[in-house]
C-alpha cells in the first residue's frame, strides 16, 4: 500500500474521547506548537546561587535612571532586590524593640542551643524574623551568635524562642544586657490556602457561647504581593498587609512604611498619571491603622505625592467603592486604563481629570477572576483565567474557546487557587497559567534503576512534596530532596518493603498523596495560531525577557531559572512527548501491519517514537517501540499490528531537541495472531 502520511491537527484537545479527536493531539508536555507542529522547548539553568528564604510568588523587573536592572522577589515571608546578583533582603520592620521593653530579656536553660526572648506584646507570630542587636553573651552563648538575624518559634505573646549554634553552659532567667535592641520584621504570610472551621476562626467573641459556629467563617488566602515601580523606587504590598516604599538609591536599606497610606490593603497600583491606588483597603492614615479594611473600597494619594490622602478641594485625592461582588481580586495597570475584577464583575477606572481624577465602568458581568496574578497584557489585549473559563478584554469580555477547559478547572485546587499565575513567553507568542492541581499526579521512571540507586529520575516531580515518600512497584522510597526531574537522598526498602530493581517508564506515585500545594501543572495558549496545550512543571512565578537575555522563573524551594536557555533541566534531562488520539489504520475494520516508519523531524540528539495500538476504541492499548530518531535514521523497520493506532513522540535524554514534521507508515492488511 501507499505511505500513509502521519499529520495531525495542531493543539491539544482534551474535550473529547481519544477516538473521536482522531487526526488531533491528546496530551503533551514540555513542548509547544510552533507553525502547527510540536516542538521541545527550552531548557533552564539557574540564573543566581544564592537560595532565596521562603516560597516566592512574585517576581518584578525594571530599570533605574542610570540603565541598573533591579529584580524584586516577594517570597511568603520576605522581600528581596537583586542587582547584579547581589541580594538585598528589603523586608520592611513591623517594630523595633529597645530599652526597658528589652533589659535582660534573654533566657537560658543550660543545656540546650534554645535561646528564649521576653518581650511583653512582642506581635510576632511563630516562623517571623528578628533581628537582635546590642546583646552581651548569656549563660555561655556567644554574643556574635545572638546578634544575628533569627526566625523565631512562638511560645506566647510574651515570648517566643530563637536557635544557636553553641549549646548554653549555664541556665539564666535575665541576661543580655540593657542595650539591647530587637528588631521585629513584618510577619510572614501564609505559605499555603486553607479553609477555617469552628471554634478560633475569625474574630473572638464573633458568637455566643454555646452556639456553633457556620462551618466555613474564615477563608485563608497563601500571601501574594503588588510590586509596583514608582519612578525608579519599588511601592511594595504584601496582600491584607500595608505599602511600603524602597528606595533605589540606598539599595541596602530595608523598604520602610507609607504611613499616611491605608495601612490594611490588598492590592495596590500606580497608574500612568502617577497616583498610587490601593484596592481593597481600609482608612488612611496612622491613626486609622486599626479599622477594618473594605473589600470593595478603592482609595488613591494626591498626583505624584504617596504621602497625600486626605481629599480636598486642591488636589487629586479621592476613594470610591464598588457596588458589585464582595471582593476586589485582581487590578491590571494597561496603557489606556486599569481593569479591576470583583468576584461578580469586571469594572474600568479611567483617568478624567478634576474634579473625580477617575471614572468608573462595568464592563463585564458575571465574571471574576481566579486570582491576583492570573491576568496578562499583549497589544493591548487582556487574557485571564476565570474560575471556571478563559478570557479576553478589548474593549469587551468575551470567553476564550479552549480545547482544554474541562481538564483544566476539573483539577484546579480550589483551596490553593489563589497561587494561580499568568506568564507570558513574548519571542514564543504564548501565555502559560501555571496553576495548583487536587490531586499529586504519578510519573514515571526515566531510565531503569537498581536496588541500590540513591538518586531516582523521572519525567517529573511537579506536584510532589519536597520531601516524602514514593512507591515503585511494591516498594516504597523515602527521599529528602528534589529537583525539577529527580528525587534525592532516596533510602530504599521503606516501610518493610524490599529494594529492587526498577525498568524505566514504570509507574511512580506518591505514597501518601501529601504534595507540595503549588503551581504544578501550565496549560499553555498560542497568540498567533490561537492553539491549546498542557504541561507539567513547578513554577511559582514568572517574568519574561526584556531587560533580562532569558525570562526567569522562581521554584517553590527559592531558586530562581533562566528559561529557554539551552535544551536540559539545570543539567539534568527533559522528558518531553506529545501523544495523538487514536486513529483508524487503513479503513478501522480490518487488522493491519505496520512494517516500515519513516520519520520526519528537526532532531539535535535523538527522539524516540513510539506506537500505542488497540483492537478496539475501549480496549487496552499495548505500547510498540517503533526506533530512535537521529540526524541520519532515514527509515526504521518495524512489525506492529493492530486497528487502531496512538503516536506518541518523546525524548529523555541530555541535549535532546525536536521539532515533528510528517512522518509515514507503510501497511498492509494483516490477520490477527
Amino acid at each position: 500500500m501507499a505511505l500513509m502520511k502521519l499529520n495531525f491537527r495542531p493543539g491539544v484537545n482534551k474535550e473529547n474521547t481519544p477516538y473521536t479527536e482522531e487526526g488531533g493531539w491528546v496530551d503533551s508536555d514540555k513542548i509547544r506548537f510552533r507553525s502547527g507542529k510540536p516542538e521541545k522547548i527550552g531548557g533552564w539553568g539557574k540564573y543566581m546561587s544564592r537560595q532565596l528564604t521562603g516560597v516566592p510568588r512574585k517576581t518584578h523587573v525594571w530599570r533605574d535612571l542610570a540603565g541598573t536592572i533591579y529584580n524584586a522577589y516577594g517570597t511568603h515571608s520576605k522581600i528581596y532586590v537583586e542587582t547584579g546578583f547581589t541580594v538585598f533582603d528589603v523586608t520592611p520592620i513591623r517594630e523595633t524593640f529597645t530599652s526597658t521593653d528589652t533589659d535582660n530579656c534573654i533566657e537560658t536553660d543550660g543545656s540546650t542551643t534554645t535561646v528564649i526572648i521576653n518581650i511583653t506584646s512582642h506581635g510576632c507570630t511563630d516562623g517571623a524574623y528578628v533581628t537582635i542587636s546590642g546583646a552581651a553573651s548569656v549563660g555561655g552563648v556567644p554574643d556574635t551568635e545572638l546578634n544575628a538575624e533569627h526566625q523565631i518559634t512562638y511560645i506566647d505573646a510574651d515570648s517566643f524562642s530563637i536557635t544557636v549554634t553553641t549549646a548554653s553552659t549555664s541556665a539564666v532567667s535575665a541576661g543580655g544586657g540593657t542595650s539591647i535592641d530587637v528588631a521585629c520584621q513584618i510577619n510572614p504570610g501564609e505559605i499555603n490556602g486553607t479553609y477555617q472551621y469552628g471554634w478560633g476562626a475569625g474574630t473572638w467573641g464573633a458568637s455566643t457561647w454555646g452556639t456553633a459556629r457556620t462551618s466555613t467563617t474564615l477563608e485563608l488566602f497563601p500571601r501574594t504581593w503588588s510590586l509596583q515601580n514608582w519612578g525608579e523606587d519599588l511601592i511594595i504590598n504584601p496582600i491584607g498587609g500595608s505599602v511600603y516604599v524602597w528606595d533605589a538609591t540606598n539599595p541596602a536599606n530595608r523598604a520602610t512604611l507609607i504611613t499616611e497610606a491605608p495601612h490594611s490593603v490588598n492590592h495596590v497600583i500606580v497608574t500612568k498619571d502617577r497616583h498610587l491606588v490601593c484596592l481593597g483597603c481600609n482608612l488612611p492614615g496612622a491613626s486609622n491603622s486599626a479599622t477594618e479594611i473594605d473589600n470593595l473600597q478603592i482609595r488613591w494619594c494626591n498626583q505624584e505625592d504617596y504621602t497625600a490622602w486626605t481629599v480636598t478641594s486642591t488636589n487629586t485625592a479621592g476613594d470610591q467603592l464598588l457596588t458589585t461582588g464582595t471582593e476586589i481580586r485582581a487590578a491590571a495597570n494597561t496603557e489606556a486604563q486599569v481593569l479591576i475584577w470583583t468576584d461578580d464583575s469586571v469594572e474600568s477606572m479611567q483617568y478624567i481629570g478634576p474634579p473625580y481624577t477617575f471614572g468608573f465602568q462595568q464592563v463585564a458581568a458575571s465574571v471574576s477572576i481566579v486570582s491576583p496574578q492570573a491576568w496578562i497584557a499583549y497589544n493591548n489585549i487582556i487574557y485571564w483565567m476565570g474560575d471556571n473559563a478563559f478570557y479576553t478584554y478589548q474593549g469587551g469580555a468575551s470567553v476564550m474557546p479552549c480545547t482544554v477547559q474541562r481538564f483544566v478547572f476539573d483539577n484546579l485546587d480550589i483551596a490553593q487557587r489563589k497561587k494561580t499565575f499568568a506568564s507570558i513567553d513574548r519571542e514564543n507568542y504564548e501565555i502559560s497559567w501555571y496553576y495548583p492541581t487536587s490531586t499529586v499526579e504519578a510519573t514515571t521512571l526515566n531510565g531503569d534503576i537498581t536496588a541500590a540507586d540513591t538518586t531516582i529520575y523521572v519525567s517529573t516531580t511537579a506536584g510532589f512534596a519536597s520531601s516524602g515518600c514514593l512507591t515503585i512497584d511494591s516498594e516504597s522510597i523515602s527521599y529528602t530532596g528534589k529537583t525539577d526531574v529527580s528525587f534525592t537522598g532516596c533510602t530504599r526498602a521503606q516501610r518493610g518493603t524490599t529494594a529492587a530493581a526498577h525498568s524505566d517508564r514504570t509507574s511512580v506515585a506518591c505514597a501518601q498523596n501529601l504534595g507540595s500545594l503549588e503551581p504544578s501543572r501550565y496549560v499553555s495558549f498560542s497568540l498567533i495560531d490561537n492553539l491549546w496545550w498542557v504541561g507539567r512543571l513547578e513554577r511559582t512565578s514568572w517574568v519574561d525577557a526584556g531587560a533580562l537575555r532569558y525570562p526567569i522563573a522562581t521554584t517553590p524551594d527559592g531558586y530562581v531559572y533562566n528559561h529557554e536557555n539551552g535544551y536540559d533541566a539545570d543539567g539534568e534531562p527533559i522528558v518531553a512527548f506529545i501523544q495523538s488520539a487514536d486513529f483508524d489504520l487503513g479503513e478501522g475494520d480490518n487488522m493491519m501491519f505496520i512494517h516500515r516508519v519513516v520519520p520526519d523531524f528537526f532532531v539535535t540528539g535523538s527522539v524516540d517514537m513510539k506506537m500505542r495500538t488497540r483492537y478496539y476504541p475501549l480496549s487496552s492499548q499495548v505500547q510498540e517501540n517503533i526506533g530512535t530518531v537521529t540526524t541520519g535514521t532515514t527509515k526504521i523497520n518495524t512489525r506492529i499490528r493492530g486497528r487502531l493506532m496512538a503516536l506518541r513522540i518523546e525524548s529523555d535524554d541530555l541535549g535532546d531537541y525536536w521539532k515533528y514534521g510528517n512522518a509515514s507508515i507503510d501497511q498492509r492488511p494483516d490477520g490477527r495472531r
